[in-house]
């Protein structure tokens, strides 16, 4: 298939997406009821109509945030297409010929809210796709092997979607994480999703293994932080702390505990101990 090709059919499925309607995620909802008061459907519509309303292209950009769903059902294909990154541009015009339209639902029901598809959130649609990001090779045989095809999409949208290149340590330490992590399909996600937050985050001179190390410390010391506090607390209220200039931490033991869990299992995949 010729390049042409490959970017005509991502356009057209694109377009087939818009055409089936959007529904915006959780968090898209709650920006527009926070920042809107809970708009209704006609308020909703006339707002994004409105060319000359300022929070109409930032309501857009989100609305036209491609979601996990529709990740996946493209990943396939923009898997094997091997995109470069001037080749966006291309699709975004493709797309655009066709003059997409959408329809926005509402969770609770009812009739949709129909936009014409502006241009600058299409290529902002198209730009999240990171369709030009290459997924190493080690990676994607460790998903194949290690998920259920149900679920090896979801993984690879999320490998996709991280904000580090997966190349050299992080795609070895990916790779063998992968292929050795005992958890559920589940669980395999929730700490899939744990290892990749900590390869973006983790300093680029540092050995994965001492970062690792390193946090693990960390959620120790913020575990005792949250008990020292709360042995303050008993002889304190809040109220009196604060004007006594105490800092009040922002801690959450329950979750640190969670994550050291989480650590352990990661650790026992890539070395056999806890660190």
């Amino acid at each position: 298939m010729q390049r042409h090709a490959y970017c005509e059919r991502l356009a057209h499925q694109i377009h087939t997406c818009f055409a089936e309607g959007i529904h915006p995620e959780p968090d898209v909802r709650h920006y527009i009821d926070s920042t809107l008061a809970h708009p209704t459907r006609r308020e909703l519509e006339t707002l994004l109509k409105d060319s000359n309303n300022c929070e109409r292209d930032t309501l857009l950009e989100l609305i036209f945030f491609p979601g996990r769903d529709i990740q996946v059902r493209l990943e396939n294909f923009i898997e094997e297409s091997h995109f470069q990154q001037d080749e966006a541009e291309v699709i975004l015009g493709m797309l655009m010929r066709k003059e997409p339209v959408a329809d926005l639902y509402y969770p609770e029901g009812g009739l949709p809210v129909c936009l014409a598809v502006p241009e600058h959130a299409a290529g902002q649609f198209i730009a999240r796709l990171n369709i030009h990001k290459q997924i190493d090779s080690r990676v994607r045989g460790a998903i194949r092997q290690r998920l259920p095809v149900a679920r090896q999409g979801l993984a690879k949208v999320m490998v996709r979607n991280a904000r580090f290149t997966c190349q050299n340590e992080k795609a070895v330490f990916l790779e063998v994480f992968i292929r050795n992590t005992p958890s559920t399909p589940d669980d395999f996600l929730r700490h899939l999703e744990f290892v990749l937050h900590f390869l973006e985050t983790s300093p680029a001179d540092t050995p994965l293994k001492t970062s690792l190390a390193h946090l693990k410390k960390q959620y120790r010391k913020n575990i005792i932080k949250a008990k020292q506090f709360e042995k303050q607390r008993q002889n304190r209220n809040i109220e009196t702390m604060i004007l006594q200039g105490v800092r009040i931490p922002h801690l959450d033991p329950q979750d640190d505990r969670q994550k050291i869990a989480m650590l352990d299992t990661v650790s026992l995949a890539l070395y056999g101990k806890t660190l």
